[in-house]
């Protein structure tokens, strides 16, 4: 199998869900996800992965990408890799801290299990909504069950907020 044309086909679904996302918004029926992940292929499969568990996904390579799309859009849901090349992830948590971010973080990482574990308390510290955190590589499974439940109770909670 010849992965160039696969990773292409990936990549410009990654820039088409940045697109959208930022040009629908919060009125896009579709909730919105942000992947932030300076690995290409990683993003793209976690783009591919939220838009299969019904999210209109864009992508972030870098700490200044992902704080610009944040002061253009507001996510429904954020996916956050620690490592981020010249940036760590924690950067991006103050950032989210910084402009009152209550959307639900995922944090993906192939740090190891107590670097993630003070990265979840630091979040919590910063009243961020960390949900789960997934380590690298990850399990597509484990993912698409945390972000269609996420989905599942964002849904439940609009239709609660209309009957009130």
């Amino acid at each position: 199998m010849n992965r160039v044309p696969e990773q292409a086909r990936l990549l410009e679904l990654d820039q088409m869900g940045a697109s959208a996302a930022v040009a629908g918004g919060a009125q896009c029926a579709t909730p919105s996800l942000l992947v932030i992940d300076d690995d290409n292929l990683h993003r793209m499969i976690i783009c591919r992965c939220g838009a299969k568990a019904g999210y209109a996904p864009a992508g972030a390579a870098t700490f200044e990408e992902a704080v610009k799309l944040t002061q253009k859009t507001e996510f429904d849901c954020v996916t956050l890799d620690l490592s981020l090349g010249a940036h760590v992830g924690i950067e991006v948590l103050h950032h989210l801290q910084a402009i009152g971010c209550k959307t639900p973080i995922i944090i993906i990482s192939g740090c190891d299990d107590l670097t993630c574990q003070e990265s979840v308390k630091l979040a919590k510290l910063l009243d961020l909504n960390v949900w789960q955190s997934i380590p690298k590589p990850v399990d597509l499974a484990v993912l698409r069950y945390w972000l269609e439940r996420l989905r599942t109770e964002r849904a439940a909670a609009a239709g609660a907020a209309v009957a009130a």
